[in-house]
């Protein structure tokens, strides 16, 4: 339901605009949500990085906390 208000809303925006216009706004849109995506993505490659090496390093006899921190 409030997706579909909100779909209403944004077509009823892109309409005010000439097409030319809405088109590039729609793709400089698209473009936002693929950086965003882009940084999740790497943000959950990291954090698999960061389990491994924290649990790496406590079997080296290291707390894992605070060593690596600048890799």
């Amino acid at each position: 339901m409030i997706r579909d208000t909100a779909n209403k809303l944004i077509e009823g925006f892109y309409g005010l605009l000439p097409y030319e216009t809405a088109t590039h706004l729609a793709n400089a849109q698209k473009e936002i949500l693929k950086a965003v995506s882009s940084v999740i993505d790497e943000q959950i490659k990291w954090t698999d990085v960061h389990v491994e090496r924290a649990h790496a390093k406590k079997g080296n006899g290291s707390s894992g906390f605070t060593e690596g921190l600048t890799s």
